[in-house]
């Protein structure tokens, strides 16, 4: 009984205390300070998959822009709840989209800087084949009484008659607009063109004729393929002189352009004597005006052009709408062009450059942007000068040419340029290389010509362009980051693999984070021969050799790098080797405080 009351007492006392002291909870505190830690993290991450976007998309590299502007998007859409329900992460997400969803616009719009785009041809089309215009006696004597009494000289023949006023009427009219933005561009460029037509020896007036070949528009593209200024095809462009590769069109240098319509119009002239033949020839090409010669049994432009199959209406009306384009830009105030705002002559200096250099390097030596450098230089069709052509002249902002050559010198080569050269290995993939470097396969693939990547030849030597601010030293040490990386999956995860054509063990292992002799183990396979179809089992991230292999990585970790291990951090880096934390992101040209495990951070100035 007595026994029964303390039991009793003491289970009551139990209860009490139990009442008096409720458990205490987590402290909220401390969970929203987490909370935040990640908001901020993600923001970071975000951020820096946007701006790499953004990077990718000013420089034209329309495919790498869309990938990480997707990894962006993918990246705000994968936070844990807490981090999606937060306020400021939620305004950040909407912001970050619709920065985003303007970027990808702004490309479509603008098109990929490394294809070709098109002329509007309407335009051209408008320009030689609007002459239909129909003018009464009265108003056909009035124009020419115009062009007649006007003290303007030519140095080109010119007839006035019916087909040239009709043209005249049209550009003054109906395509005034046109022909308007076409001689406010030509500003930038008439003045040295007709003194490259005096040097060549050909009249100088012909240096308007861009004006129904082109629209002076530096990168026209006719449906025939005819590019630049000048309208050449690549064909006849080589025959002149001109490079056309995949690193250089010279179609779209201005100068060089001009240089080789000049000497090519006066070979035309000397073939046929007659300078309206020559623009004829010059349009349709040699051959078609010698069989239309050959069939008229005429040498006279005029009566070639009444014979209704002999030549095409476009090659009809080019000499006439040059001539009345002529008459307009020597007169330009008589034809109601009275407020002309011609582009400012393009100045600029030369320099030589003796090995491939990135045009971002040639910015920032001149303090300026690189769209300045390429539109001083469009018939640099890539992000750098040719790698194999020594001696390369190339275009600068005016005034800064001295500033460069001094600090030019002082760089060194391996500095100059982000690309660096491969000789694939038997097995490689473009993959495996683009990982190597820390690039992209499309990159590669743009700056060898590759087209299908999956055709590549062991022993064939190719370019591998790299962003700015690389380490070149870490290509050169095995890829950290395979088995370091960030995991993809829960380490120990099961898997059952099929096996597919072209598998090899190699490429399963390093597809789940393990070694060759691991997955023969498991499979009790006795080679590394593979058939297509095999089911095999793969544990993700587990090896049984992965003590070994750690240390065996760990020992050619090259002096003054350090590879990041799980829970280190920029702080906590920095302190371990004596640098400050803005030292450290500095020599390895990091931006924000993110690093992840298999990172190769450099600690020393090598």
């Amino acid at each position: 009984m007595y026994s029964g009351i303390k039991i009793f007492v003491f289970i009551s006392l139990l209860l009490g205390v139990s009442c008096a002291n409720p458990k205490i909870e987590i402290n909220p505190p401390e969970n929203k300070l987490n909370v935040e830690k990640e908001v901020n993290s993600g923001i970071e991450s975000a951020l820096y998959y946007y701006k790499t976007g953004k990077m990718y998309s000013e420089i034209g590299y329309v495919e790498d822009a869309k990938t990480y502007f997707d990894k962006a998007v993918e990246f705000v859409y994968e936070q844990p709840d807490e981090v999606i329900n937060n306020p400021e992460f939620k305004q950040f997400r909407e912001d970050l989209i619709n920065k985003i969803h303007f970027q990808e616009t702004t490309l479509l719009a603008k098109g990929d800087a490394y294809s070709e785009t098109e002329q509007d041809n309407d335009v051209k089309d408008e320009i030689l084949n609007d002459g239909d215009i129909k003018l009464s006696g009265e108003e056909e004597l009035s124009e020419k009484k115009l062009i007649e009494s006007s003290k303007v000289t030519y140095s080109f023949p010119v007839v006035v008659n019916e087909k040239v006023l009709a043209f005249i009427k049209a550009y003054s009219t109906k395509l005034k607009p046109v022909i308007q933005a076409t001689l406010e561009r030509s500003g930038r460029y008439i003045d040295r063109y007709k003194e490259i037509f005096r040097e060549q020896g050909v009249p100088e007036d012909l240096a308007y004729l861009p004006i129904i070949e082109s629209g002076f528009k530096i990168h026209a593209l006719s449906r025939a393929k005819a590019k630049g200024i000048w309208q050449f095809v690549r064909g006849t462009a080589r025959l002149e002189g001109l490079r056309v590769d995949w690193w250089v069109d010279e179609r779209c240098d201005p100068e060089k352009s001009a240089i080789a319509a000049a000497k090519h119009l006066k070979k035309l002239y000397e073939h046929y004597n007659d300078w309206y033949l020559a623009l004829a020839a010059y349009n349709a090409g040699q051959g078609k005006v010698d069989r239309a010669i050959r069939r008229a049994k005429t040498r006279d432009f005029w009566k070639l052009a009444k014979h209704r199959w002999l030549l095409r209406r476009e090659t009809k009306n080019y000499v006439p709408a040059f001539i009345a384009a002529l008459i307009i830009a020597k007169n330009p105030e008589k034809y109601g062009f009275t407020d002309l705002n011609y582009e400012k002559p393009l100045e600029y200096d030369t320099v030589t450059i003796d090995s491939c250099t990135d045009l971002r390097v040639i910015a920032k030596l001149c303090n300026t942007s690189v769209r300045k450098i390429q539109e001083l230089n469009p018939h640099l069709r890539r992000l750098t000068t040719p790698i194999r052509v020594k001696n390369f002249k190339i275009n600068i902002p005016k005034g800064t040419k001295d500033k460069f050559i001094a600090e030019f010198s002082k760089l060194p080569p391996e500095k100059r340029v982000t690309l660096r050269y491969h000789r694939i290995k038997r097995g490689e993939t473009l993959s495996q290389i683009a990982r190597r470097y820390q690039t992209s396969v499309s990159a590669i693939c743009r700056a060898n010509g590759i087209r299908n990547k999956r055709l590549i030849r062991a022993g064939k030597t190719i370019v591998i362009p790299i962003g700015t601010g690389h380490d070149y030293y870490v290509p050169r040490v095995k890829d950290f980051t395979v088995k370091y990386r960030r995991k993809r999956y829960p380490r120990g995860k099961k898997f059952y693999y099929r096996v597919r054509r072209g598998d090899s063990l190699y490429r399963i292992a390093r597809k789940f984070d393990t070694d060759t002799e691991s997955i023969k183990k498991w499979n009790k396979l006795k080679s590394n021969l593979l058939r297509p179809g095999k089911k095999l089992v793969v544990y993700y991230g587990i090896s049984t050799k992965r003590k070994e292999s750690h240390s065996s990585v760990k020992d050619k970790i090259p002096e003054g790098f350090y590879l990041v291990r799980e829970g280190d951090t920029i702080y906590s880096i920095s302190r371990k080797f004596g640098l400050s934390v803005a030292r450290l992101k500095k020599i390895n040209n990091i931006k924000s405080n993110i690093i992840r495990p298999g990172d190769l951070l450099k600690v020393k100035d090598i």
